[in-house]
C-alpha cells in the first residue's frame, strides 16, 4: 500500500509539475504576443515623429524596434511551435510585419529624400497594423482560455496531490503505529522470555556450583578410602603374600586394580567438572598450529614408540581457550594412535577449510548464517560402526573390553564438552568406502 500511494503521489507530483510549465508557457506566449505589438507602436511612434519634424532623433524607437523584432518573433514561434493554429497565425503576422517595416522604411526615404508623404503607404500601414492587432489579439484570446483551462488543472492536481499526501501519510502512520505496537508487544515478550531465562541460568549456576563443590567433595571423600584401600591391600600383599593362597592372592590384586580404576575414573570425573566451568577461563586468539605442536610434543614418546604419522597444513587462529583447545587435540589425536590397527603404524591427517553453518548438519537458526573453521582428523585406526556415532561422545561409554585398550571413555565427552564451550560442533563420521575414524570440529569464525 505504501509503494502504491507513493508511486501514485511521485506521478501526480511529476504531473503537477507539468502543469505548472504549461500554465508557465502560457503566460510566456502571451506576454511575447503583447512584447511583439508593444515593438511595433515603439516603431510607429518613431516614424511619426520623424515625418512631423524631419528630426532623425526621433527615429531612435524605429531603430531598436527594427533591432528587436526579429528576436521577438523567433521566441514566440518557439514558443508556439507545437500549436498549428497559432504557428499559423503568426506566419500571417510575420509577413504582415515585414510589410508594415517596410512601408514604413519606404516614407522615412521619402522624407529624408526631400520628398513628401506617400499617404498611400499610410493607409497601407494602419491596414497591416490592424490586422497583426486582429491577429495578436486572437492568438492571446486562445491562449487566455488555454490558460484557464490549464489554471483549471492545475488546481484539479493540487488538490489532488494534497489528498495523496495526506493519504500516504495517514497510511505511513498506521503502519508505524501498526509496527510499534508490534514491536512493543514483541520487546515485552522478549523481556519476560529474558527474565525467565535470567533466572533458569542463575538456577543452573547455583546448580552447577552445587554440583562442582559435590563432585570436589565427593572424589575427595572418595579418594581418601580408595588411597587407604590400596595401600592396605599393597602392605596385606607384602607382608602375608607367603601365607596366602594363589585365590587370595589373586583377590588382593583385583581389589588395587579396582581400587585403581575408581580413582582413574574418579579423576576423569573431575577433569569433566571442571571443564564446564567457564569462569575460570578467559578467550583468547589462539594459534592451532601451536596446538599442535604442544600436542606432538606431550605424546612424542608414545608417537615414537608407535611410529605414528601426523600430517597437517596450515591451520587457522580463533578464539578460544587454549587450556582446553590443547587438551581437545590432545583426545582426538592419543584416541586414533590408542586406537590404532595391530601392526600397522598410526597415520593421522589433519584438514582443514571455512565453511558457512548451513553445511553442518546438526547448525540452527542464525547458527546456519554464521562462518566456521572446519577441522577434520582422518586416522587409519580400527574405526567404528556408524550406530556408534553419537553414542561415543556420551560420558563413561566404551565401545571396547577395558582389558583391551586402556581408559575411562570420557575422553569424547570432554571433547564435545570442550566444543561446545566454544560455541562450536564436533561430529564423527562413518564412510563405508574409508577404514578408520573421522571427526569434524566446527569452531566459529
Amino acid at each position: 500500500m505504501l509503494s502504491l500511494l507513493s508511486w501514485i503521489t511521485y506521478s501526480n507530483l511529476k504531473e503537477m509539475g507539468k502543469r505548472t510549465d504549461d500554465v508557465t508557457h502560457t503566460y510566456q506566449v502571451r506576454f511575447m504576443n503583447k512584447e511583439l505589438i508593444k515593438i511595433l507602436v515603439d516603431a510607429e511612434t518613431g516614424q511619426r515623429g520623424f515625418l512631423l519634424t524631419g528630426n532623425e532623433n526621433f527615429l531612435e524607437p524605429f531603430t531598436e524596434s527594427e533591432g528587436s523584432i526579429d528576436s521577438t518573433l523567433n521566441q514566440l514561434s518557439y514558443l508556439i511551435k507545437d500549436n498549428n493554429i497559432q504557428s499559423k497565425r503568426l506566419d500571417s503576422i510575420k509577413l504582415l510585419t515585414d510589410l508594415r517595416l517596410k512601408a514604413i522604411r519606404e516614407n522615412i526615404d521619402r522624407i529624408k529624400n526631400g520628398k513628401s508623404v506617400d499617404t498611400l503607404k499610410l493607409y497601407l500601414g494602419k491596414y497591416y497594423m490592424d490586422k497583426i492587432r486582429r491577429l495578436s489579439k486572437q492568438v492571446d484570446t486562445d491562449e487566455e482560455a488555454l490558460l484557464n483551462y490549464r489554471n483549471e488543472l492545475q488546481n484539479e492536481s493540487d488538490k489532488s496531490i494534497t489528498y495523496y499526501l495526506l493519504g500516504l501519510s495517514v497510511v505511513a502512520l498506521v503502519f508505524l503505529a501498526i509496527f510499534f505496537r508490534m514491536l512493543y508487544l514483541e520487546l515485552r515478550q522478549r523481556i519476560a522470555l529474558q527474565t525467565t531465562l535470567e533466572h533458569k541460568l542463575s538456577e543452573l549456576e547455583h546448580t552447577n556450583a552445587e554440583l562442582e563443590q559435590f563432585a570436589f567433595i565427593t572424589s575427595h571423600d572418595l579418594q581418601e578410602p580408595l588411597r587407604k584401600i590400596r595401600a592396605f591391600g599393597e602392605r596385606l600383599f607384602s607382608r602375608y603374600s607367603n601365607e596366602l593362597s594363589d585365590e587370595a592372592k589373586n583377590n588382593i590384586q583385583k581389589i588395587n586394580q579396582s581400587a585403581s580404576r575408581m580413582q582413574l575414573l574418579i579423576n576423569d570425573l573431575l577433569t569433566f567438572s571442571r571443564i564446564t566451568n567457564l569462569k575460570d577461563y578467559a578467550f583468547e586468539e589462539v594459534d592451532l598450529n601451536w596446538v599442535l605442536n604442544e600436542t606432538k610434543e606431550d605424546f612424542s614418546e608414545l608417537i615414537h614408540q608407535k611410529k605414528a604419522m601426523i600430517y597437517s597444513k596450515n591451520l587457522p587462529k580463533v578464539k578460544g581457550i587454549s587450556v582446553q583447545l590443547v587438551q581437545l587435540f590432545n583426545n582426538l589425536i592419543s584416541n586414533s594412535i590408542k586406537y590404532s590397527q595391530p601392526d600397522v603404524s598410526p597415520v593421522i591427517e589433519i584438514k582443514y577449510k571455512q565453511v558457512v553453518g548451513n553445511e553442518i548438519p546438526n547448525a540452527e537458526g542464525i547458527q546456519q548464517e554464521k562462518v566456521y573453521h572446519k577441522l577434520t582428523f582422518m586416522d587409519n585406526g580400527i574405526g567404528f560402526e556408524e550406530q556408534y556415532s553419537e553414542k561415543i561422545f556420551t560420558i563413561f561409554q566404551r565401545l571396547h573390553n577395558k582389558n583391551e585398550y586402556e581408559g575411562t571413555g570420557i575422553g569424547l565427552a570432554i571433547c564435545r564438552r570442550i566444543v561446545t564451550n566454544h560455541n562450536g560442533y564436533i561430529l564423527a563420521e562413518v564412510k563405508n568406502e574409508y577404514k578408520g575414524a573421522i571427526f569434524h570440529v566446527y569452531l566459529p569464525y
